[in-house]
């Protein structure tokens, strides 16, 4: 089973990561946040769609979530448009209220100056139109995690 996956709409630089995995534990969290600093370290701009929708629980605190929103650079370069100088949205989102209510945390958190970018939605589709993007267009898989026993 996949744990999670990273792509990219190469056309219009929107990395999405979508997260299969049903818990969130605090070792997965990490290896995400490395693994999207390594794949969009090259690039940036971008817009992003963090997908956590199937994500059921998290053994994640509300302090670690914390640390993270205040400490933390972010994974994925944040910026304007080169094209149009529009600010490139950052979505989570959550359908579960704990997930949705950590990724709140983390957008209140942010001390980056940067909190216009980075927001929180209840579905997939709001995150798309949030990112002027579409399903269709993500054509390039950067990464994808498969879950060994």
């Amino acid at each position: 089973m996949n744990e999670y996956q990273i792509d990219c709409d190469t056309v219009h630089s929107v990395i999405r990561l979508t997260v299969t995995a049903e818990t969130m534990t605090e070792e997965l969290a990490e290896e995400i946040y490395e693994h999207l600093v390594e794949v969009t370290s090259k690039g940036g701009p971008y817009a992003a769609i963090f997908d956590l929708s199937a994500t059921k629980i998290t053994t994640l605190s509300t302090d670690a979530v914390r640390s993270w929103g205040r400490h933390r650079p972010p994974a994925v370069p944040m910026g304007c448009c080169p094209l149009c100088n529009h600010l490139r949205k950052q979505v989570v989102v959550g359908t579960e209220p704990v997930i949705f209510g950590l990724g709140r945390v983390f957008e209140m958190c942010g001390e980056r100056g940067d909190n216009d970018q980075f927001e929180v939605a209840g579905s997939l589709e709001d995150a798309y139109k949030m990112v002027e993007d579409l399903p269709e267009n993500f054509n390039e898989c950067l990464l994808q995690r498969v879950h060994v026993d």
